[in-house]
């Protein structure tokens, strides 16, 4: 029974990103249809709504699938991995570090494109992950859960400082930086995604291969070294794939807020806690979610638009608020 329950999840999962790809490709201030999508790639003649759909929706669609995914992945492998149910992006400074390397730059070299702004934040989240991970122990071969969410939130505090320090002394970058902080998934050209894609899609493909290391994982450090795994090894090889997918998901859309947090719950209660199952669902639970919430974020305050960012933090927040009053209410 419980098995069919899943089954019907998962088709209804897909239909929902269906329904929400479908959505983002021709929901918005510009009113486009399917048809209109289908002409744009098979005959297109320039005119504003074939411009939209192939300079603007097409990126913004393909990127919310990719950083969506990729923050959904990572956000089951980080809270496997530190055994911490709050563990995202941000408990491992990948965030602050990707933040601290776009700033640099920009501020500093004249004229520098948004592409290359975007190369800059992926390069500073895989040297921060790496900083973590030494700082951690992983030089003496010594690396605990613990000591990971320590050093992340330690390496953190020291980057946003000072990012903060830098843009406070030049007023005129503060307003890209802020938008880029909240985290959006509009704006990026096809190059930068074509660019960045293999790097997720290569780590979609290792993440979900780890599933068995994450089930003898779970039965703690010491029984998975006596069941014959290298737990250091395996832990400096879930860091890497998680900072691969996480600094790219930065520097393709900024630090989109709470997908790392939510989607492991949703994947746990609707599809249970085997990672066989849970790592790939969770791409495409994560994908869903980025899609559908930068759908909403056209139309909150139509016709401007919300940063795709402010969208899930507020959706997170509230999942969050749910959860705690569901909790004291079963303790009540």
């Amino acid at each position: 029974m419980y098995q069919h329950k899943r089954f019907a999840y998962f088709v209804l999962l897909v239909l929902l990103f269906i329904f929400s790809c479908y959505a983002s490709l021709t929901f918005g201030f510009i009113h486009t249809t399917w048809g209109d999508v289908v002409d744009a790639l098979t005959q297109f003649n320039n005119s504003q709504e074939h411009i939209v759909i192939i300079y603007s929706r097409i990126p913004r669609t393909v990127n919310a699938i990719l950083t969506g995914g990729a923050l959904g992945i990572s956000g089951v492998m980080l809270q496997a991995l530190t055994k911490n149910q709050l563990a995202s992006a941000s408990i491992l400074g990948i965030n602050s570090g990707a933040s601290l390397f776009l700033v640099v730059p920009l501020l500093f070299l004249p004229n520098v494109s948004w592409s290359v702004l975007s190369l800059f934040a992926f390069v500073g989240a895989l040297l921060t992950a790496i900083l973590v991970y030494a700082i951690s122990g992983g030089i003496g071969g010594k690396v605990s859960s613990k000591d990971l969410v320590l050093g992340g939130t330690a390496i953190s505090t020291l980057f946003f400082s000072l990012t903060q320090a830098l843009l406070y002394s030049n007023n005129a970058a503060l307003e890209d930086v802020l938008y880029w902080m909240t985290g959006s998934v509009e704006g990026k050209k096809m190059e930068i995604i074509t660019m960045i894609a293999p790097f997720i899609i290569i780590g979609f493909v290792v993440a979900c291969f780890l599933h068995k290391g994450f089930t003898t994982f779970e039965l703690g450090d010491e029984m998975a070294s006596s069941l014959g795994m290298k737990v250091v090894e395996f832990k400096a090889i879930v860091l890497l794939v998680v900072s691969i997918l996480c600094g790219a998901s930065v520097a393709l859309a900024g630090p989109v807020a709470f997908v790392c947090l939510v989607t492991p719950y949703i994947v746990k209660h609707f599809f249970g806690t085997k990672y066989q199952m849970m790592l790939p669902i969770s791409i495409l639970v994560g994908a869903s979610m980025l899609i559908a919430s930068d759908v909403l974020s056209r139309f909150i305050l139509f016709p401007k638009e919300l940063p795709v960012g402010a969208v899930t933090a507020f959706g997170g927040g509230a999942f969050f608020i749910y959860l705690f009053l569901k909790r004291e209410k079963n303790h009540d």
